[in-house]
């Protein structure tokens, strides 16, 4: 789409997030549990699995982040909320506060894949956007994940960064990461993550 002029784009936008607001979804599939044992965010959230599976242990998710515009249409369609957009342009103190921090953040930097660009790749930087939401709100819990390739990654200096920083920057205690297979999990694939 070429828009003539960006007040016209804007107005566009608007519309978009105009409609989604009208109508909200009545029988949403996966609701917030009504009475919740914990708060979490949901971010780089895809369409949910991460919420989903806060949610079954009880979580109510009071934010959520996820770039890709048809991925947060099926996220408002599964829980009846829109997720934020571009995480860069969130400012950590507009992030509710939470219990659990949740997050995939994007792999394409990392994964053998791809074509490995790391930190120099801009989509590799965003950890550092999750580790001002931790610095600010300080949850009692972290999970992240990644591809299998992060291990490997600039001879394991891309993941001895984000462990600096975890554990060392902001305090927390992080096991020896793991590389699980969702196949071994009752899953029907093989998906390999960090």
């Amino acid at each position: 789409v070429t828009y003539k002029q960006e007040e016209e784009k804007l107005s566009i936008v608007a519309e978009d997030a105009m409609q989604q607001l009208l109508f909200e979804v009545e029988n949403v599939p996966f609701p917030t549990p009504e009475n919740y044992k914990f708060k979490f965010i949901d971010l780089f959230a895809g369409i949910g699995g991460f919420r989903i599976a806060m949610q079954n242990l009880g979580g109510k998710c009071v934010f959520a982040s996820e770039i890709d515009k048809y991925a947060q249409k099926v996220y408002f369609n599964n829980f009846n909320l829109l997720p934020h957009g571009d995480i860069t342009q969130i400012k950590s103190e507009e992030v509710p506060e939470h219990d659990i921090l949740c997050g995939g953040f994007p792999c394409q930097a990392f994964s053998i894949a791809g074509k490995r660009g790391g930190f120099d790749d801009t989509r590799g930087t965003l950890f550092f956007d999750v580790a001002e939401i931790i610095k600010k709100h300080k949850p009692k819990a972290i999970f992240l994940e990644n591809v299998k390739g992060l291990r490997s990654h600039d001879k394991g200096k891309t993941l001895e960064t984000i462990l600096n920083v975890l554990r060392n920057d902001l305090g927390y205690f992080v096991h020896e990461p793991q590389i699980i297979n969702a196949k071994n999990f009752g899953v029907p694939q093989n998906r390999e993550r960090i």
